[in-house]
């Protein structure tokens, strides 16, 4: 079977060649939308192509055929009212012109037209009649095997991709959020805003929990039996970053061997989830804040529109009100996606959670390891709440994760836990104070000062031309990465 673009082509051509047409084009309908797109043209080519690339039903001599369901025809298009163009028509010696709907078992799929350099005979004009009814069986029968394809590739897009998250993913968001008293304003409001389809905006330092709430948010939504999609915008490359979210048509690029659906796709009727969205491109943020607009996008090397309908969720830990300002981040594009943002605290301002916390990890730590464990001594308990925990909840999950594959008994003890004194060395500090004393000769430490040292030069400005990420040759996603690692904050 002829895929549609082929079969649309071969039917206008077989118009021109066989029936001697000197123009012929196929507009076909769009799915959810009163209007027609120009899908298919062969003969002489016109002007009028970019007019009439897209035609609302009930307008026009083509949108008219596709209301009434009426074939139309005259053979004196250069006064016919309903001829747009007469000039166009005289300078091109076009005579007749003819256009049929194209249903099938009474639904719409288009509409073909023809113009001609000679009148149309009355025998001519069942025969091109025939002609259109089985095209549009034929265009039928293409289009419901593309969309059976299109289905089969979605599901399994969707298996591979579930099969990568399922070892990550929460079974139950609101329940875990629940538990901590910390989160209690932050859960309200996702209650508040997870029944309507309003874009939410997740802000809050690295390792808060940003991604259960928007689990949670999905969870609690319309939308729950739907699929929920992640993609962390800063560990794509930017040439990877449109292929990733929209996918990519076979033959798009180089190694391109197969079409590819993105993530848009693969979140239809769900959830996406966009973390550290302040990564995102500045050059792919108007395609982004198009489809937030539009809810349709072409994927990579596509000429097709495809439209979706999906709930966005998006995660920073950057100030982007900040980024707007310095012109990082497009306005329209933070307006669309912080419509209802929610802050999470970090741990070091609910302490009350840490304990909560900690019990939970040892419990999961337990399962996964396939040990007796069942909490954590006072003592150890006591050392976990004078911490202040500047990677938050991720940072106190690997002390936890470590200090249960070393304990012996069924108690995670104060012995078990890794030196968190060595890690209170590595808290936010101010810039002047974080540079390593003299002397010490560590590669990190070295590494410290020197980025320290750069960001105090270019006045903590990380992008841009005079930034501390050009100065030191990284891209601003790496920079930021290792002063997290390096726990270099600026304080204010």
């Amino acid at each position: 079977m002829l895929e549609l673009d082929a079969l649309l082509a071969s039917v206008t051509r077989g118009l021109v060649d066989d029936f001697g047409v000197a123009l012929a084009r196929i507009w076909l309908v769009q799915p959810g939308d009163a209007t027609m797109q120009l899908c298919a043209s062969s003969g002489l080519s016109t002007r009028l192509d970019g007019t009439y690339a897209r035609v609302p039903i009930g307008a026009r001599k083509i949108g008219l055929i596709a209301e009434r369901r009426e074939g139309m025809w005259t053979n004196d298009v250069a006064h016919d009212d309903r001829i747009a163009d007469h000039a166009w028509a005289l300078d091109n010696g076009l005579v007749a012109f003819a256009g049929w709907p194209l249903t099938f078992r009474g639904s719409l799929e288009g509409v073909l037209a023809t113009f001609c350099r000679r009148p149309l005979t009355d025998a001519e004009r069942p025969r091109m009649a025939l002609f259109a009814h089985q095209a549009a069986i034929a265009i039928k029968n293409a289009r419901l095997f593309a969309e059976v394809r299109a289905l089969e590739e979605r599901l399994q897009a969707e298996n591979a991709y579930l099969r990568r998250e399922v070892a990550g993913g929460d079974d139950d968001a609101v329940a875990r959020l629940s538990r901590c008293e910390g989160l209690t304003h932050a859960l309200e409001q996702v209650r508040k805003v997870a029944p309507t389809s309003t874009s939410v905006m997740v802000r809050g330092e690295t390792g808060t929990g940003k991604e259960l709430i928007a689990r949670a948010v999905h969870e609690l939504s319309p939308r729950r039996s739907g699929p929920l999609v992640k993609v962390n915008c800063a560990a794509l490359s930017p040439s990877l970053v449109e292929s990733e979210l929209f996918g990519h048509e076979r033959g798009a690029f180089t190694g391109a061997q197969q079409r590819r659906l993105g993530r848009f796709e693969l979140a239809d009727g769900g959830t996406l989830l966009l973390d550290e969205v302040g990564e995102v491109p500045v050059e792919m943020q108007p395609k982004l804040l198009r489809v937030l607009q539009e809810h349709e996008f072409e994927r990579v090397g596509g000429t097709r529109p495809v439209r979706v309908d999906v709930r966005i969720v998006s995660a920073t830990n950057r100030d982007l009100a900040r980024a707007v300002e310095e012109g990082r981040f497009r306005a329209d594009l933070f307006y669309r996606l912080a419509v209802f943002p929610i802050d999470v605290p970090p741990l070091r301002e609910r302490p009350g959670d840490c304990a909560t916390l900690a019990e939970g990890f040892v419990r999961e730590q337990a399962h996964r390891l396939g040990k007796s464990l069942t909490g954590l001594s006072p003592g150890a308990l006591d050392r976990l709440l004078a911490h202040d925990w500047p990677g938050n909840v991720r940072e106190l999950a690997n002390v936890v994760e470590r200090a249960s594959i070393v304990a012996m008994g069924p108690i995670v003890t104060e012995a078990d836990l890794p030196p968190l004194t060595a890690m209170d060395a590595r808290r936010p500090v101010a810039a002047e104070s974080s540079v390593s004393r003299p002397g010490d000769l560590r590669l990190e430490a070295i590494e410290r000062a020197h980025i320290v040292r750069v960001l105090e030069q270019a006045g903590f400005v990380i992008e841009g031309k005079k930034g501390a990420a050009a100065i030191l040759g990284l891209a601003p996603s790496t920079l930021r990465s290792r002063m997290a690692q390096l726990a270099i904050h600026r304080v204010t």
